[in-house]
């Protein structure tokens, strides 16, 4: 027999209560989350996440080719991309998570100075925040009392470890909204059967997929308790609503992989590298749920009261009970053997944040107790006090010591400095618990990691009191629907204030476009780039590779082969001397593009070149400059401006302090554009054979280039003094050079 529909679902007022008190905890906790906000991304996952939303935003493909230097600096197993059939590096990550981020990065993108990666970092406060008022409106459908439904929404948004992860662009949070509302609507469907709620699960687990394919575990489970175990009960129609959306988005996601990598089920993990369920299933288990080293309970020591909670919520909900039971058991299940079942260097069992709300659902029996309980009040207030206090100093303080501290002692399996995995021994000592290190490292004098706190930035704190009293007046004030939106552009505008205001995140990206002008690509050979340059407003194609890398290396060399498959000006940042043997990438420039320009950058230098075809070396030439002669030349006439090609031989060694000297002249003999270089860039070539240059001379399309020449000569460089020039006949040249009509 059905239950009655509770109170909140057949009481108007009751109705517009709680859309005042669900507002008013959305605002707090994002207030809440802004000041332990950080702004940047700071783990390769979201890294990821990020790129591919601004990747497909700037060139449509959603490629992470900017980060190929971070990839660099990742053993192949933990790589997040993969290379696809167009050449280009893909992530592995699920596409969902960067899905939800275009709003934010489209915004970015729109708005001048507004830095992108500051912008996206406001994506897991706002689902956080939104999960936690998902819950509460479930803890009022069940019949809960509203300060009971508050309190046990605040105590996932504050006292367990999805305030951490506010902080990061992890898929998980929203992996937890996501499954919250399945569940929620497959609990609707059960007391009021209708199309809309089995739309909504169905299409709430597909999104799942597409963030990990580890969810489809979840959807027949919840399946099975929308419609019930006895299949007398189940009905076609509802059946095909349900699984409606869920295939079409599983098509969506079949598509992406196509496209990516030219196969329906492929989608780049790297399983031959050892990535795949490779933990003993035992120690898996025992490591997400109660090991000092990544246990659920001492993370969030709250969720101790989850046990006598199941037990009373059995009462009320039994079925529900048995579902939530039923997913968790699921999501430890689908990771304890996986390689990586911690979830990298991250705070607590990562991969049980998409279940912490279902099981702080499994509390509120417990709350709606107090304070009429005297045993159960004390023990949320001491365990939930308990449980903030974790999640704070592991929001206000950064956990890496730990982990640094952790590698240099108990690190094994390292292959050529990468870091593999931690010495079994750790997750069963007490001591060395990333929880009890954490507040040993808030008394050490660690710098504080939220932005707010570390710039004392008045602006950012007052905005986060006007979101906190937005959110106050609204539940107090509002009446009507024009007031809540009104307040939620409020609190949206002072969120984007906040992000807008992390300009010191801009100042590489500021430094590339005031020192180099625009291009339609830009190579950076170094660890000080990749992700930074995302915040480029321009549509610029970034690719970084590390360097050094052998020229053999599977990484660096495909995503050159890549770059140098494009065209138009390519800008290619490096830090070797000029002519280094160990810098293969810029002597393939050389050899391959024609050069533009060559400027000093950040403690770098930065080569402009032209990766368009290079005017072909056609022309028959003759000329010597002392004992240099040039061989053939070309010159091509194109929209965007004049390619040349110069061919040298000499029988006899060069001095090293040759150069050339190519002036583009105009009709009345002025100079407007020059290179004056060695041949290729200094590499050498051996005597008696033959040293190309190719050279690029941008110019506006409608430039009239008629009479427009050529000046060609050599110097020494260490007088200044031109080399004698002789024309192919041997007739001596008086100026020292020659001139060659561009048309």
């Amino acid at each position: 027999m059905q239950p009655p529909s509770p109170y909140f679902l057949s009481n108007p007022a009751a109705t517009a209560q709680d859309r005042r008190l669900c507002l008013l905890l959305g605002g707090l906790l994002f207030a809440i989350y802004l000041l332990v906000y950080t702004g940047i991304p700071s783990t390769i996952d979201g890294k990821a996440t990020l790129t591919v939303t601004s990747s497909f935003l700037k060139h449509g493909t959603p490629d992470i080719a900017i980060m190929g230097s971070a990839e660099a600096l990742l053993p192949p197993l933990a790589r997040m991309g993969t290379f696809g059939a167009d050449g280009l590096l893909y992530a592995k990550k699920g596409v969902v998570p960067s899905l939800v981020l275009l709003p934010l990065v489209g915004l970015a993108h729109i708005i001048p100075d507004l830095p992108i990666r500051a912008t996206a970092m406001l994506l897991n406060p706002l689902v956080t925040s939104m999960t936690a008022m998902l819950l509460y409106t479930f803890a009022r459908w069940l019949g809960y009392r509203p300060r009971t439904a508050f309190i046990g929404a605040l105590t996932y948004g504050l006292a367990t470890f999805a305030l951490v992860y506010t902080i990061t662009l992890f898929g998980e949070p929203l992996a937890a909204l996501l499954l919250l509302a399945a569940v929620m609507a497959a609990w609707r469907f059960r007391q009021q059967p209708g199309t809309t709620a089995l739309l909504l699960s169905g299409l709430s687990l597909g999104l799942l997929l597409g963030i990990n394919l580890t969810y489809a575990l979840m959807a027949p489970l919840i399946g099975l308790y929308a419609f019930g175990v006895d299949p007398r009960r189940w009905r076609l129609p509802q059946i095909i609503r349900m699984a409606g959306p869920f295939l079409l988005v599983v098509g969506g996601l079949l598509a992406y992989n196509a496209i990516r990598f030219g196969g329906l089920f492929e989608s780049g993990y790297n399983f031959a590298e050892g990535e795949g369920f490779t933990t003993n299933f035992g120690v898996g288990v025992f490591g997400l749920l109660i090991s000092p080293y990544r246990g659920m309970v001492w993370f969030n020591p709250v969720m101790l009261l989850a046990v006598p909670g199941t037990l009373l919520m059995r009462q009320r909900h039994a079925r529900l009970t048995a579902v939530v039971l039923a997913v968790a058991a699921a999501q430890v299940a689908a990771y304890a053997s996986w390689w990586s079942w911690h979830g990298g260097i991250v705070w607590g069992p990562r991969f049980l944040i998409p279940v912490t709300p279902l099981l702080v659902l499994l509390l509120l029996p417990v709350i709606d107790r107090i304070p009429r309980n005297r045993l159960m009040t004390a023990a949320f207030a001491i365990l939930g006090t308990l449980s903030l206090l974790i999640q704070l100093v592991a929001g206000l303080f950064s956990f890496i010591p730990h982990v640094i501290h952790l590698y240099v002692n108990y690190a094994t399996n390292v292959v050529d400095g990468f870091f593999i995995d931690f010495d079994p021994e750790i997750i069963y000592r007490v001591d060395l618990s990333p929880v009890l290190a954490q507040f040993g490292i808030a008394f050490s004098g660690e710098p504080l990691q939220p932005i707010l706190l570390q710039s004392a930035d008045i602006i950012h704190a007052l905005l986060v009191l006007i979101i906190a009293a937005a959110a106050v007046i609204v539940y107090h004030y509002a009446k009507q629907t024009a007031h809540l939106v009104l307040a939620v552009i409020v609190i949206l505008g002072a969120a984007i204030g906040i992000a807008g205001r992390q300009q010191k995140q801009l100042t590489m990206t500021r430094a590339v476009q005031q020192n180099l002008r625009p291009s339609d690509l830009l190579i950076a050979a170094s660890t000080d780039y990749d992700e930074n340059l995302i915040d480029l407003p321009a549509a610029t194609r970034v690719i970084t590779t590390n360097a050094p890398t052998p020229p053999d290396d599977p990484l660096a060399t495909g995503l050159w082969d890549y770059a140098m498959q494009q065209s138009g000006l390519a800008w290619f940042i490096t830090w070797y001397p000029p002519a280094s043997a160990d810098n293969w990438q810029e002597r393939d420039l050389w050899q391959q593009a024609s050069f533009v320009q060559e400027t000093l950058f950040e403690e770098n230098r930065a080569l402009l070149f032209d990766l368009n075809p290079p005017a072909p070396a056609d022309q028959p030439g003759g000329w010597l400059f002392d004992t240099i002669e040039l061989a053939d030349y070309g010159i091509l006439r194109d929209d965007d401006g004049i390619r040349a090609a110069l061919v040298w031989q000499s029988e006899a060694p060069s001095p090293p302090n040759f150069r050339w000297f190519v002036h583009l002249v105009d009709a009345q003999g002025q100079i407007v554009q020059q290179q004056d270089r060695v041949p290729q860039g200094g590499y050498p070539w051996q005597d008696g054979e033959t040293a190309q240059d190719y050279l690029f001379f941008p110019l506006p399309a409608a430039t009239s280039t008629a009479d427009w020449q050529l000046r060609i000569g050599w110097v020494n460089a260490d007088n200044g003094e031109r080399l004698p020039a002789y024309e192919p006949d041997g007739t001596s040249i008086a100026d020292g050079f020659i001139l060659l009509p561009v048309e």
